[in-house]
């Protein structure tokens, strides 16, 4: 007990060390009353320690903010209060304004604290929550926090009434007042307005400890958590300086096998089987020889890698911000960092953010085609046995392996015909373009690239290029014919050719090929083709498309001729091309060397015709229409009469002897064919009557 006077910055009482055995009264000078997360500062005539329990150790460290000095009293109980007061009458009015005034600031400082602890639980919990999305945009693997099982949001004491806080506040603003007029009356009147107050801040300040006690418990709980969301708020924050061409333009793309599988939400035995896949495929440097255990590698990644494909696809049809990696996944194929390759990736992660839709509509990734089979804007593709949807259920019905309210439940099912589409169109077609089948693998891998992936990446822009080159020289090619009648004008019947872009699917590999899946939409001859070619084709791709025109022209053929498209008494590409290259050991019009050349070429593509064909016509639109000769006579006259050039190339071609009679033919028998189509818009011309767009176009068409 006595005077202590204290130098700036010297420590009073210790929370944690120092044992409680007095109270003081500050008589000059200023303390600061302060725990781990808040602090008071205490003037003149304020009791220090009242709210602390006697024999324990401190909750507060008390520290002189400048020169101050305490007198200090024995502190054993509450009781000790009243005492000390009367024991100095003449301070009594001090101490009680005092008294008002920290109970006012213990007030501030517990909803000040409380809002603290709201706003962090807040924010750890919307962390929480946004864990597993922010982990499949930065490549980690999800881990589970059960200790978050045991968090409570913070609950606001209720011991103090509401009446209580405002009457310690409106004393707080009348202290003044009080000071002069209230607590001077009588020694007991201050001892009463201290006793009062004291029992409301010290009730705040057992439930400002209490709220400290949740932080330290929340932040030991959480520490794990926040230590793993530190890092994926920073890669976060390097991804998006890598968006904004920000940092050194490197991407940081990490684990992205982990992201993806997280992604796809399949079963851990799924994912660990697969990242087993393709840690064992990166690992392996001859993974793409004949051995049987290369072979069953590949299988088992071709098995697992679809069984990711749907599960993310279905994900992905209601998520508005996929990650870039799944993205990559499926565009590409892309599933590993390391197995791409450091500057692969980059390329891969800028296509793949750079990636716009056709707006012509004629070219679509595989998961934007999977996405309108989904969605009923494109019915299933045939199967690998030439059967659409409906026909494939029908012979399911027919076999018995489903029943007929099984196919009509089937029928119009979203997800019955996308798994069809996936499981055929996209799976086969995925191998097939691939180019080399029996080593093919549905993932993106560095050993395929070996063309720039810049140089070999198939834009929609360059699909719709090809399909206009191929029309400057081969005009019909995706022309089909149709029937025009309209009786109230006069018409009965017209035949027109409608022109029908192709749609182009890019399957996501590094391929070497271009395919035909199928030349019409089940059994409507107007419907377009549809046709598959690698996303990165590292071949020459302007063959690739010729030749898969050229493919195009014959199964057309085939289709619209029926069972008369190898019948030469019924005229047509493939039954003209078939018997030429069947009898042509008897044809006068073919030289010796001619004769040798088809046979040599017969053997080389195993007696099929339509292989054959395939290779003239790359030559016919290549090197013929050039004024280079390629091909024999005979070969020339079919394909000139059934796949025409332009006009243009045949006013080209016009002095050239090999193509002189077949111009003047042509031409011939386009006149022949447009001059009753002119005379029939002549006469709607003349009666006033609007020409019919398919009668207008068909004469445009034909000046081509």
């Amino acid at each position: 007990m006595g005077l202590i006077k204290l130098e700036k910055g010297q420590i009073l009482h210790k929370a944690g060390k120092d044992i409680v055995s007095t109270v003081e009264v500050l008589v000059k000078g200023t303390l600061k009353i302060s725990n781990p997360y808040s602090s008071i500062t205490a003037g003149v005539g304020t009791f220090i320690g009242i709210v602390e329990h006697p024999g324990q150790p401190y909750n507060y460290t008390i520290e002189a903010i400048e020169e101050s000095s305490v007198y200090s009293y024995p502190y054993e109980s509450i009781e000790d209060i009243p005492k000390i007061v009367r024991s100095n009458p003449k301070i009594a009015p001090v101490l009680a304004a005092q008294s008002t005034d920290t109970a006012a600031r213990i007030c501030a400082v517990y909803d000040q604290q409380f809002d603290e602890v709201a706003k962090e639980y807040d924010q750890l919990m919307a962390d929480y929550t946004d864990y597993p999305n922010l982990c499949i945009k930065v490549g980690e693997v999800v881990k589970e926090f059960p200790e978050f099982e045991a968090i409570i949001p913070p609950e606001r004491i209720n011991s103090i009434p509401q009446w209580a806080i405002d009457f310690i506040n409106s004393l707080k603003e009348n202290e003044e007042i009080m000071k002069k007029n209230l607590y001077p009356i009588n020694v007991e009147i201050a001892i009463g307005m201290i006793m009062s107050t004291f029992n409301i801040y010290n009730t705040i300040s057992e439930e400002v400890l209490l709220l400290n006690e949740y932080r330290k418990t929340l932040k030991k709980r959480t520490t794990a958590f926040n230590t793993t969301m530190t890092a994926i708020k920073t890669k976060l924050a390097e991804l998006e300086r890598a968006e904004n061409g920000e940092g050194d333009g490197s991407v940081k793309i990490v684990n992205a096998l982990a992201t993806i599988l997280s992604y796809a939400g399949v079963s851990g035995e799924v994912a660990g089987w697969f990242e087993d896949l393709i840690s064992q495929f990166k690992a392996n440097e001859n993974r793409y020889d004949s051995s049987d255990e290369a072979r069953l590698l590949r299988k088992n990644i071709q098995n697992t890698f679809y069984d990711i494909y749907l599960p993310a696809f279905m994900r992905s049809l209601t998520d508005d911000d996929i990650p870039i990696e799944v993205k990559m996944f499926f565009m590409f194929g892309f599933v590993d960092e390391e197995l791409a390759g450091e500057k692969n990736t980059t390329i891969l992660y800028n296509m793949a953010k750079s990636y716009t839709r056709d707006p012509e509509g004629n070219v679509f990734t595989v998961y934007e085609w999977l996405k309108m089979i989904f969605m009923s804007e494109a019915e299933p593709s045939k199967n690998e046995f030439d059967q659409d949807w409906p026909t494939y259920l029908r012979d399911q019905k027919n076999s018995g392996a489903i029943t007929e309210e099984r196919m009509e439940a089937m029928l119009n099912n979203p997800q019955k015909k996308l798994d069809f589409e996936l499981r055929n169109l996209f799976a086969l077609g995925n191998r097939m373009t691939f180019g080399r089948v029996t080593s093919f693998v549905p993932v993106f891998d560095a050993q395929n690239v070996l063309r720039p992936l810049d140089m070999a990446y198939i834009t929609a822009t360059k699909i719709n290029e090809y399909y206009e080159k191929i029309r400057s020289i081969d005009y019909s090619v995706f022309c089909r014919q149709a029937v025009y009648s309209n009786p109230e004008i006069g018409i009965t019947q017209v035949y027109y050719d409608e022109d029908i872009t192709p749609i182009m699917i890019l399957m996501p590999n590094v391929g070497s090929r271009a395919a035909l899946w199928q030349d019409i939409d089940g059994k409507n001859r107007r419907t377009r083709a549809r046709m598959l070619v690698s996303i990165f084709n590292i071949e020459n791709t302007e063959d690739a498309m010729l030749k898969l025109f050229g493919e195009f022209r014959w199964e057309l053929c085939k289709t619209v001729q029926g069972v008369h498209w190898n019948d030469v008494t019924d005229p047509s590409l493939t039954s003209m091309y078939c018997d030429y290259l069947q009898f042509f050991k008897k044809n006068s019009a073919l030289s010796a060397d001619n004769k040798e050349k088809l046979k040599t070429d017969l053997k080389k593509f195993n007696n099929n015709f339509k292989h054959v064909f395939i290779a003239d016509y790359l030559s016919y639109i290549k090197f013929e229409s050039a004024g280079s000769p390629r091909l024999n006579k005979v070969a020339r006259e079919i394909l000139f009469t059934f796949c025409p050039f332009s006009k243009e190339i045949r006013d080209k071609l016009s002095d050239n002897p090999q193509y002189t009679e077949l111009i003047n033919h042509h031409n011939a028998r386009i006149g022949n064919i447009a001059k009753p189509i002119s005379n029939l818009i002549h006469k709607l011309t003349k009666e006033g009557i609007h020409v019919p767009v398919q009668i207008a176009g068909q004469l445009e068409h034909l000046k081509k």
